[in-house]
């Protein structure tokens, strides 16, 4: 069964204390999701993360973060489960205008408006 995953871009706010003793709150809002892969679809590793995730692995996508929905949650086939950029997994496109659009957002490695502030994984 496919998970809903939550586009939603509403502003949460973060809590934490300085070194000082201080609780600062700060405002933050999640990055534009930048992908089309849903939870339960399988996904081909394209750059290798280590010995045990290895280029070409065939791969199913857990979940999706609502905060970080570019990076990817993904279980091998024996059980283990790491998390991995939308960049370093390719899956099957969903059309012809998706896979341009991710072709060219992995050439200029930042978001669709052009925003170069904060670039999460």
């Amino acid at each position: 069964m496919a998970q809903r995953v939550s586009q939603d871009r509403t502003p949460y706010n973060v809590r934490y204390r300085t070194s000082d003793g201080e609780v600062k709150v700060i405002r933050r809002v999640p990055p534009p999701r930048l992908h089309d892969m849903m939870p339960d679809d399988m996904v081909t590793i394209t750059q290798k993360r280590s010995e045990n995730w290895d280029s070409g692995e065939e791969v199913r996508i857990v979940g999706v973060s609502k905060r970080q929905p570019n990076t990817l949650w993904v279980e091998k086939s024996d059980g283990k489960r790491t998390f991995l950029p939308y960049s370093d997994v390719q899956g099957a496109p969903g059309g012809e205008s998706g896979v341009e659009f991710a072709e060219e957002i992995r050439e200029r490695r930042r978001d669709p408006i052009g925003s170069d502030y904060l670039l999460w994984p």
